[in-house]
């Protein structure tokens, strides 16, 4: 299903915001739109979400794109961040949604967990909403937050699941640097022996990494890896575009490994849940009501990934998030 006609017309107008806000924060508020939009948001809500979330967004003067540039010389230049929009706007024009994402994802694969894998979020949300403003809009975030996390390509005869804790048996305290989720995900890669301490497990499917990833988050409650559960939706949708998926897989888990450790790395003890848990249709009642990004974009890649695996997991994470809770920090 589609976007509505009015949650398209909130992202045309939600287009004149910069993709990002403050000190690096993501702006938010095109995915909050999608993901109400699909989880059956009223006109009214869709509205009061745009409201809520301009006044903290920018409308920055940008140069005019520069035709002769090269997408690659954008990389991380504010000053070409027009180009590189206008870069990917042409290309979906010219090749269309599906071609366009599989000519220009492979140079953005190295860094797919960049700023905390918004840039990825916001292009599967595009994908989602079969919308090609946004799918340019997030091509060209990626581009601009192209940074990559070095990390051994060796792999080791072990499933997924065992290695967060093998690794943080070998990192027990992770030495931060200052900063947001992303300079602290860059700080693990700093740790004495990263480069020679192997992550990678022999097999690695979609699934396992969506299932440590709901795991870590249910176990920890940490915000951090929230974002492994929305990256983990986001990924199963950029991932028939790539031409080679076990390259994307594979960048992507190591994004998820140095996500995890930056938390500490926290112990992972899954709770048991007691009590009535809510339907599906009362979780998107509250989320739809709800006033934070987060809760509203979680409860969607929940809902998403719960149709797609069948995993309680998915249930009981989003029916704790929509309850009140201590609202959680932006990034």
């Amino acid at each position: 299903m589609s976007i509505t006609r009015y949650c398209a017309e909130l992202l045309e107008a939600a287009s004149r915001y910069h993709v990002r806000y403050g000190d690096r924060l993501a702006n938010h508020l095109p995915m909050v739109l999608i993901a109400l939009d699909k989880m059956g948001a009223s006109r009214r809500q869709l509205k009061r979400a745009f409201e809520r979330c301009v006044p903290s967004l920018e409308r920055p003067q940008l140069p005019p794109p520069t035709p002769s540039v090269c997408i690659a010389e954008c990389r991380n230049r504010e000053e070409f961040y027009p180009s590189a929009l206008r870069y990917y706007e042409l290309q979906i024009k010219e090749h269309d949604i599906e071609e366009c994402l599989r000519r220009e994802l492979p140079p953005l694969l190295p860094a797919i967990a960049t700023a905390a894998f918004h840039p990825l979020i916001r292009t599967a949300y595009g994908i989602d909403a079969e919308h090609q403003q946004e799918i340019a809009t997030g091509l060209a975030y990626w581009n601009l937050e192209y940074h990559t996390l070095l990390a051994s390509r060796e792999q080791i005869p072990m499933p997924a699941r065992e290695i967060p804790s093998l690794l943080a048996e070998r990192y027990p305290l992770i030495s931060l640097a200052p900063g947001n989720i992303s300079d602290h995900m860059f700080s693990v890669t700093q740790q004495h022996g990263w480069l020679d301490t192997p992550i990678q497990p022999e097999q690695l499917a979609l699934e396992d990494i969506a299932r440590v990833a709901i795991d870590a988050y249910r176990g920890t409650g940490d915000f951090t890896l929230l974002h492994g559960v929305t990256g983990c939706h986001a990924l199963r949708l950029v991932l028939p575009y790539c031409p080679e998926p076990e390259t994307a897989l594979r960048y992507f888990w190591t994004g998820f490994v140095a996500a995890y450790l930056s938390t500490g790395p926290k112990e992972i003890h899954l709770p048991t849940e007691t009590g009535d848990i809510p339907s599906w249709k009362e979780i998107r009642k509250k989320a739809r009501l709800s006033s934070d990004d987060h809760v509203v974009k979680l409860t969607y890649s929940c809902s998403q990934e719960f149709e797609q695996y069948g995993l309680e997991d998915y249930l009981y994470a989003a029916a704790r998030a929509v309850d009140p809770m201590e609202k959680p920090r932006a990034a």
